[in-house]
């Protein structure tokens, strides 16, 4: 057998061509352990987002984390855990996965957003996401061109001019009855109670109208406009309210909106996915969501009111304008006024007691709007002869609920005015009741009960780490101390 023989000159060489190839090799592994620990990472966090509240996403299309679980913790501390778990399993050595022996170290979320950070502004911006950034910019321009249509109504203080019409009226009246009185009682022959001119009247008082349908608003607003049967009659407890509790906060910045298109996107989110009167989406809890955000009162029939109430005021305006724009629609309010009034033959009280029942006239046509509106109707602006619907001579019909101004093809609706009056409010307003309205559904939950907006991650920033050992260099250095690596990965990730 040949023998074979090395020489020392030859074993140096060998060992420093292994040292350089193994050198080399562990170079090569350092730099797929690198990219497999961001591969990880990515997964992991990727997983953890993935477990989005379902019910918030279903109803309103806001993605977020309940970072309690279901339970009463606070904090990302559950979210970390359930990271680096996410991020074991995808690294098991048992399993055949981590080539690279890489060991999970740990997780944290160095900075997270919560939904209730920056006043409202979070869920402002993601309601506006939700609703999509390819929205036409006539889209906007119609918004706005609509918003400024009905906010732009001069207001008319309509009530307080039929008031103060009708008690010149009655002091007039008895004024005259005064006068009558004296002629009736004194000796003079020359004074004849029959001389002085009485009062005139007809069949059916604006004035008096106007009285019946006050006085139904006095009892509740919606009583003259909608039934009793058709209301919600649900509560709500405002003071553990996002909007009025001390709240948790996370450690993000939080970046500026970006002013109306931001603004307009939102409303739009909220009209398509909160519920309104006429639009019930059956969510849990309250039923007059959008009215909540306008209004902001504990139930919603207060909530209803108050728009309703607002609506009012808006229509009386230009109900009032379209009569003193329209010759016949005014001359049958000043034939009134003439035979209500003319027996004081003084122009200025006629001339008052004519725009009182121009005021009288108008409240009543806007409460018929009001029911037409919320029947699910259109309605003008401004109307025109044709379009109006209410008989001055005849103004008591309107006591009826059921009595309905007439819908119009080219008219708005209620959603329209809904959009106005959000339109009017804050954003940190709007975000913070829509806040509300979102933890009181979930808050009418079996599952969910326990979820708090201030508790729910929209965005993180999370750090994992990881440890791995030499490979191919420790067998030139087999001390027990021998370092290996720290290698640390970022995943920012954002709803």
């Amino acid at each position: 057998m040949a023998k074979g023989s090395l020489t020392v000159f030859l074993s140096l060489i060998l060992v420093s061509v292994m040292t350089l190839l193994f050198t080399m090799s562990e170079c090569i592994r350092f730099v797929s352990i690198d990219s497999m620990a961001q591969e990880y990472t990515d997964m992991a966090v990727e997983s953890a987002f993935s477990e989005y509240n379902p019910y918030l996403w279903t109803n309103y299309k806001i993605l977020a984390i309940d970072l309690g679980y279901g339970t009463d913790n606070l904090g990302p501390g559950i979210l970390e855990t359930k990271t680096a778990d996410y991020c074991q399993v995808n690294s098991n050595i048992d399993q055949g996965n981590n080539y690279a022996r890489l060991m999970v170290n740990g997780c944290e979320a160095s900075s997270y957003g919560l939904l209730t950070d920056g006043n409202g502004q979070v869920v402002v911006a993601l309601g506006a996401k939700a609703a999509g950034y390819g929205i036409p910019s006539q889209l906007i321009e119609a918004y706005q061109a609509n918003v400024d249509e009905i906010n732009g109504i001069e207001k008319v203080p309509v009530e307080d001019n039929a008031k103060s019409s009708k008690n010149q009226l009655d002091g007039a009246r008895a004024a005259n009855a005064e006068a009558k009185r004296r002629a009736a009682e004194d000796d003079d022959p020359d004074t004849d109670p029959d001389d002085i001119p009485s009062p005139g009247s007809v069949e059916d008082d604006p004035f008096d109208a106007f009285n019946t349908i006050r006085e139904a608003f006095s009892k509740g607003v919606l009583v003259t406009v909608i039934s009793e049967d058709s209301m919600s009659d649900y509560e709500i407890n405002t003071d553990q309210l996002p909007s009025h509790r001390s709240l948790n906060t996370g450690s993000m910045e939080i970046t500026e909106s970006n002013g109306i298109v931001d603004k307009a996107l939102f409303i739009d989110y909220l009209l398509t996915n909160y519920s309104y009167y006429t639009n019930n989406l059956k969510h849990d809890g309250m039923q007059y969501e959008l009215e909540y955000l306008i209004a902001g009162n504990k139930s919603d029939v207060q909530n209803l009111a108050s728009v309703v109430e607002q609506i009012l005021l808006i229509r009386e305006a230009a109900n009032y304008m379209t009569i003193l724009r329209t010759p016949s629609l005014e001359n049958q309010a000043d034939a009134i006024a003439h035979i209500l009034a003319g027996f004081t033959l003084n122009e200025g009280i006629i001339q008052a007691v004519k725009y009182g029942i121009i005021a009288a006239w108008a409240y009543a046509e806007s409460t018929m709007d009001v029911r037409t509106l919320l029947s699910g109707g259109k309605i003008p602006i401004m109307k025109n002869l044709d379009q109006w619907s209410s008989d001055v001579y005849h103004l008591s019909t309107i006591a009826d609920v059921n009595t309905k101004a007439k819908e119009s093809d080219t008219g708005i609706g209620y959603k329209e005015y809904l959009m106005a009056f959000l339109a009017i409010r804050s954003e940190s307003t709007l975000g913070m009741r829509a806040l509300d309205v979102m933890e009181n559904a979930l808050g009418h939950t079996e599952d969910y009960k326990s979820v708090k907006m201030d508790n729910m991650l929209y965005a993180a920033d999370m750090t994992l780490s990881f440890t791995s050992e030499e490979m191919f260099l420790s067998m030139f250095n087999q001390a027990e101390n021998t370092k290996g690596y720290f290698i640390s990965k970022k995943k920012y990730l954002s709803y």
